[in-house]
């Protein structure tokens, strides 16, 4: 029995045991498609977003890639996220049946931007995105700007993929972005708009020239982490760090206010001040 999912707008059928992947297909993509420190609970979330999107890893519809990210408060995170290329967002799109065609450009356009405090117009170059429903008279047009979106070294220039193929990244990411408003679909983002390259025979490839990819996650955290050290030594504190947790430790009679302003939080079984760092 397959299982539906309401994108809003349309409804997208998600893949059945027998319609998406087989335990042995599941197998191959555990090996081949996974770099080789994958947590389990990485892999089966992703496992998870790509049944409910009936996306198959094997035909390169949705990769598993590894990623450097932030959470809420500040701390780096080395993790896999999948994410789906055009081909993805167009096999979701196809399957609503109610999918008209596309149409990409890109050019250039005279855009406003803030430079030094002052608006003016700049010359960048913009890819246009059209998406039709065939139960929508007017198309979902989305515009996306070269300056807003290409990864560069820390040098400054361009990584690879956006130097020697901007327009094709930048019509990339339009179409991307013109398929999730025209279908409702949330949560996913292409490779392109993440600085993850995708090359002609579908490869996934991690340009580790981008800013992202040089974060010393050990290093960031350990400077989030001596930042809550010194706060708490301005109230007369000290701390402990543990499993991403900071608990204050000394007496904190009369800082209640402080501390909450800091973001912590009072356990009162425990009877300790304690603030989440990380997931």
């Amino acid at each position: 029995m397959n299982k539906t999912m309401n994108t809003g707008n349309g409804v997208v059928t998600a893949g059945s045991k027998k319609g998406w992947l087989t335990q042995e297909e599941i197998e191959v993509v555990k090996k081949q498609f996974f770099p080789p420190n994958a947590k389990p609970e990485e892999m089966n979330y992703c496992f998870e977003v790509a049944k409910q999107f009936n996306l198959n890893p094997i035909t390169k519809q949705i990769y598993f890639v590894p990623r450097k990210s932030q959470d809420d408060n500040g701390m780096w995170h080395e993790k896999i996220e999948p994410l789906v290329g055009r081909d993805g967002f167009l096999a979701i799109a196809h399957r609503s049946g109610k999918f008209g065609g596309i149409e990409s450009t890109s050019t250039l356009k005279e855009v406003p931007k803030l430079i030094d405090g002052e608006w003016k117009m700049t010359t960048d170059l913009v890819a246009i995105a059209k998406v039709w429903r065939t139960d929508s008279q007017m198309p979902f047009v989305v515009e996306v700007f070269y300056s807003e979106y290409v990864q560069r070294k820390k040098s400054g220039e361009p990584t690879r993929f956006w130097a020697e193929k901007p327009h094709t990244m930048l019509k990339k990411v339009a179409e991307s972005q013109a398929l999730r408003k025209a279908f409702n679909i949330s949560g996913l983002y292409s490779p392109e708009e993440v600085g993850v390259g995708i090359s002609d025979t579908g490869d996934v490839i991690i340009d580790t020239e981008t800013v992202e990819a040089q974060v010393d996650v050990e290093a960031e955290n350990q400077k989030l982490i001596q930042q809550e050290i010194d706060a708490l030594a301005q109230l007369g504190l000290n701390c402990e760090y543990k499993d991403g947790f900071v608990k204050v430790v000394g007496s904190t009679y009369g800082k209640t206010n402080q501390l909450r302003s800091l973001g912590y939080s009072y356990h009162t079984n425990k009877k300790i001040w304690i603030k989440k760092l990380s997931a």
